[in-house]
């Protein structure tokens, strides 16, 4: 009777070892989704804040100064084709598209010219 006693006691020690290392473990492992949470939370404000630097260098290079300048720095290296990229600068800013999309599609598109 001693023995299976002791057995039992055994055995209800074991079990309750068992529960509190489980919830040990269930502990552990919610304190590390805490800290992957707050470090993909962190990750995302600095994503967002970079998106927004970006968003306003875009506006501002693709304001029509900043083309109207870039352009007339470009025809003055080139010499010559000034009215093209005064033109292809205009339309850039009409269609709301940058200058180096402006400038990669046809020429005679640009001009009015037909073939």
């Amino acid at each position: 009777m001693l023995k299976k006693t002791r057995n039992l006691k055994l055995a209800a020690l074991c079990g309750l070892c068992g529960v509190i290392f489980l919830f040990a473990c269930e502990n552990v492992q919610a304190v590390k989704l805490g800290y992957t949470i707050e470090k993909l939370r962190r990750d995302i404000k600095d994503l967002e804040s970079a998106n927004t630097y970006l968003n306003k260098e875009i506006r501002i290079s693709l304001s029509p100064e900043k083309l109207e300048n870039a352009a007339s720095k470009l025809a003055r290296s080139v010499g010559t084709g000034e009215n093209v990229l005064v033109s292809v600068a205009s339309e850039a800013v009409k269609m709301r598209m940058g200058f180096t999309a402006a400038c990669r599609r046809p020429l005679r598109s640009r001009c009015g010219c037909r073939s």
